[in-house]
């Protein structure tokens, strides 16, 4: 495939340069193809974007001879009869550009200033050869799901601007790009790692490289650009106010020797011998040596620091610990056992270089500061369930019973990923057993709050349903930690970065997870639902908190939260983490219910894109809420076009054949479904309850176990 691709690719080019030195112009029908060429690739070789968009090679771009302009383009001056095409602008199309970026295409227009692809799907990474496009002077790929690194080769142009927020890119940011006058870099989102390199701060209008796992000191002149511009970061990003101070103060360049005295002999001046001069050597020795006692007793007087903090923290614990010095505090209920583990001080020394990262030091209450201790609110609870037929480890389990907070501080970590409400990170504790800590960022909801909510999310139990295993809870900080299933979610089952064992997912499969979707969220509305009638309450107590509290939705359903257990199971991860807290209906009233309803609701509609990503393949933005999704497929569906929504590979297996008549009507019965749900057009019947959407999930889902029966008896 890559060689059929670079084929044309390079005859374009070279058609392109023989037009050029014949005196032809070299904006006619080879640079034409080679865009529409570059634009079938984004789209991952779909030719009906070109078409959509009125890219024809018999036309002009610009428009003139007859023809209508191309849309999505700009050219010279704003004229549209001169031909040359200066900026291309492909935003927000969503997963209709799911490909990849081909840089000889598109270089093949060398007028092109601007290339804009924000807000679509695109994959794959930022070639090396974009620095064949000589005139490009702004690039903006945010929003999309692209990865690797960024390629040094970006340099080479004269760009004014770079966009590249919310995307997988990793890896250092090039140190060449600090040579480039930017007037933009916007790099948040992402994963890079290593120091920021030096900028022309006094020349940028917009900078930010916040939320990636940066490490070393914040820049000392960064103009007019604060520390939200850089957090949060990595652990190992240092300067104040916003992260720890830098103990050496460090800077992003390498340190440079120090300059020789003016007393110093000429280092290039040599003896009767022929050879260096001795005493020019003597004088450079002695400064090293110097330099280097330094460091060692630098590092001593570290290490005797450290040693102190050590035994001073052990004191402290024997000191509380002891009889009437307090300790773990256990309360017990029928069903659910929570255990509530102090944090106890951690010393730096102590952690891993790949430990969980902490969120800063967290504000001690005035009991705290009075008691010498932690407040009761800040600690790790344990949820401890009668039964354990969610927890497939045994590890896990023998770890959630010990399990304190200081473990997961020190034991290594690392990031699974991130989205719009945290990061996620897999966490080996001691034992071996392996865990996943969801890290809440900007919780809107207190900690009493979010205390009930977890321990009335840790009593409902279903078995597509991923237990929280326990939570920490502080003002600033807020941790889920679940048993981290390592066969992956369905988003990279269903977009390609994993393979299921059987290759890509046929019909009778998606339809079973959507089944098992729909009946665990549908268990949790109606257990979760907040009236007070819930069958896993076991005091008047907790029915009547859970009452006040109201219903507790999902919040945040989307594929990458949908995972697979050992077996291979469906179920749902991070159950209302994210969901608003309703406001209590003794005092809004009204407000509340409309506010419960709300939350169920979305949890409706993002089933249903969950169901239109199953049936059509395609992913949605990882920062969006599926819209752009439920728009291709309405649009689709309007032509008369609805066998084109369905995924190739849902017929690619004799159990979902395109030859079976009956099997394409289940799917497309399954689409109505899925807009039903996503519909919020007015006028439109009243939308659909979990429980009712899982009665027809599960309907479609006995017919096509009926036919698969018949099939085989």
């Amino acid at each position: 495939m890559a060689k059929a691709t670079a084929v044309p690719a390079a005859a374009l080019l070279v058609l392109l340069l023989a037009c050029c030195f014949s005196g032809a112009r070299c904006d006619e029908r080879p640079v034409r193809e080679s865009l529409i060429a570059f634009l079938r690739e984004l789209a991952g070789g779909d030719d009906q974007v070109a078409r959509d968009l009125g890219w024809d090679a018999s036309l002009p771009p610009c428009g003139g001879g007859g023809g209508a302009a191309w849309k999505n383009v700009r050219c010279d001056g704003g004229s549209r009869d001169d031909g040359l095409v200066r900026q291309v602008l492909l935003e927000g199309l969503g997963p209709r550009l799911n490909g990849t970026i081909n840089a000889a295409l598109l270089c093949a227009a060398r007028a092109l200033h601007v290339l804009s692809l924000h807000g679509n799907a695109l994959r794959g990474g930022v070639p090396e050869g974009i620095s064949a496009c000589r005139g490009l002077t702004h690039l903006f790929l945010s929003g999309n799901q692209l990865t690797g690194t960024l390629p040094p080769s970006l340099a080479q142009l004269g760009l004014r601007a770079i966009e590249v927020s919310g995307n997988n890119f990793s890896g250092e940011l090039p140190r060449e790009l600090g040579k480039l006058k930017l007037k933009s870099f916007l790099a948040n989102n992402n994963r890079f790692n290593g120091t920021v390199p030096d900028f022309n701060y006094t020349e940028l209008t917009a900078f930010n490289v916040s939320n990636n796992e940066l490490t070393g000191a914040i820049p000392k002149d960064t103009g007019v650009f604060k520390n939200d511009s850089f957090w949060p970061n990595a652990a190992g990003m240092c300067g104040e106010p916003m992260f720890a101070p830098c103990t050496s103060a460090p800077t992003p360049s390498s340190p440079q020797p120090p300059p020789p005295s003016s007393d110093d002999p000429d280092p290039d001046s040599v003896d009767d011998d022929g050879g260096k001069g001795k005493d020019t050597h003597k004088k450079r020795t002695v400064p090293k040596i110097v330099m280097y006692l330094g460091y060692v007793l630098l590092g001593a007087a570290i290490l005797a620091f450290v040693i102190y903090k050590i035994c001073s923290t052990k004191k402290k614990q024997w000191a509380k610990h002891k009889p009437g010095g307090g300790g773990k505090g256990v309360y017990d209920s029928s069903k659910l056992t929570t255990t509530t583990t102090t944090t106890a001080s951690v010393s730096p020394s102590r952690k891993s270089a790949y430990s969980l990262p902490t969120s800063g030091e967290h504000p001690r209450s005035a009991a705290g500061e009075a008691g010498g201790g932690v407040p009761a609110s800040a600690s790790l609870v344990v949820l401890r369930r009668s039964g354990t037929a969610s927890i497939t480890s045994k590890a896990a389990a023998a770890a959630a019973k010990e399990l304190r907070f200081e473990d997961l501080l020190k034991s290594p970590a690392e990031l699974l990923g991130r989205g719009r409400f945290g990061s996620s990170y897999k966490v080996v504790v001691p034992g071996g057993a392996a865990l996943a800590v969801k890290r809440v960022k900007d919780a809107a909801v207190d900690e009493e709050a979010f205390r009930r909510r977890m321990e009335r999310v840790g009593r409902a139990k279903h078995p597509a349903v991923l237990p929280p295993l326990a939570f920490y809870c502080a003002l600033q900080e807020k941790l889920v930690v679940y048993e981290f299933q390592s066969n992956g979610s369905l988003a990279k089952l269903l977009h390609g970065s994993i393979e299921s064992s059987q290759g890509p997912l046929d019909w009778p499969a998606r339809l079973h997870i959507a089944a098992k979707v729909a009946d665990g969220m549908a268990f949790m509305h109606t257990t979760l639902r907040g009236d007070g009638a819930t069958s896993n309450s076991s005091s008047s107590g907790e029915n009547a908190a859970a009452a006040a509290d109201g219903p507790i939705a999902h919040g945040n359903l989307k594929a990458s939260n949908v995972l697979f257990t050992a077996g291979m199971d469906p179920c749902i991860s991070e159950y209302g983490i994210t969901a608003p807290a309703p406001p209590a209906a003794t005092s809004r009233g009204d407000g509340a219910a409309a506010s419960a309803a709300a939350a169920l609701r979305g949890d409706v509609r993002a089933f249903g894109v969950l169901l239109l990503e199953l049936l059509t393949g395609k992913a949605t933005s990882e920062r969006g809420d599926g819209a752009e999704l439920a728009r291709w497929v309405t649009s689709v569906i309007r032509e008369e076009w609805t066998a084109e929504v369905f995924d190739r590979a849902l017929f690619a297996r004799g159990g979902g054949g395109a030859g079976d008549g009956s099997s394409e009507q289940r799917m497309v019965r399954l689409l109505q479904v899925a807009m039903r749900c996503v519909d919020a057009s007015p006028g439109s019947t009243p939308p659909p309850t979990m429980r009712e959407v899982a009665g027809m999930v599960n309907a479609i889902a006995r017919d096509e176990d009926d036919r698969s029966f018949s099939l085989e008896a």
